[in-house]
């Protein structure tokens, strides 16, 4: 008599093979391992003075939290990353303020001033410190703004995002009377365009000024 074929083994559910329990704590040590290597690259390398770069951030905070006040008084929304909770102490917000002692300046490697003023979303001016491919340690600032939005059939919406920029040096190169030339002409003209609510004219000045930087696609509900 033939021999019935043997039924194929059915593969057990997730309730029948729950997850063995290990003991060699793999989630707790790969953590530590990620906050180390964070640290590790935040830490300055030996031998490094970021006393320079400590300056260059403090007046930078300074001046952005003070543009940002000027925006407040004409309605305009606009935030400062790093938090001004994070540098700042005030005896009367948002004018009368000091910065705390404990803050590491040195530590900051980028600073924003963000527009969250309705239909502005996506205007940022952004200075960063970064090394060039050779290694060397720069310094950029740039003004970004979205361009549009396009839907995506895998991604969703996208806004188109595009960048001037504004400032480009050696990190113990930077010029802080040029940078703030800059500013005041960029600064002003971002002013003006939220007065006369022409986001339009303002990007106008942007393009025919700076060179361009980046371009770049970035999903519709990020900031």
């Amino acid at each position: 008599m033939p021999r019935r074929p043997r039924s194929a083994a059915r593969a057990p559910t997730p309730a029948e093979s729950p997850a063995t329990p290990l003991d060699d704590n793999f989630l707790d040590t790969l953590k530590g391992e990620f906050a180390r290597v964070q640290a590790s690259a935040n830490a300055p390398k030996p031998g490094e003075d970021l006393t320079h770069r400590a300056e260059v951030n403090r007046r930078l905070l300074q001046d952005f939290w003070e543009i940002h006040n000027q925006f407040d008084d004409i309605g305009a929304h606009l935030t400062v990353e790093p938090s001004q909770t994070l540098f700042a102490i005030f005896a009367e917000y948002p004018d009368k303020w000091a910065f705390r002692d404990n803050f590491d300046f040195g530590a900051v490697k980028s600073i924003e001033l963000r527009d969250r003023t309705q239909g502005w979303v996506g205007f940022t001016l952004r200075f960063w410190f970064y090394n060039t491919p050779e290694g060397r340690p720069h310094f950029r600032g740039v003004f970004e703004w979205t361009d549009g939005e396009s839907y995506h059939r895998y991604s969703g919406w996208m806004r188109m995002m595009s960048q001037a920029v504004l400032y480009d040096s050696g990190e113990h190169a930077i010029d802080v009377r040029s940078v703030h030339n800059i500013l005041r002409d960029v600064v002003v003209k971002w002013y003006s365009a939220h007065v006369d609510k022409a986001p339009e004219a303002f990007i106008a000045h942007l393009k025919e000024k700076y060179p361009k930087g980046a371009s770049y696609a970035k999903e519709s509900y990020r900031d």
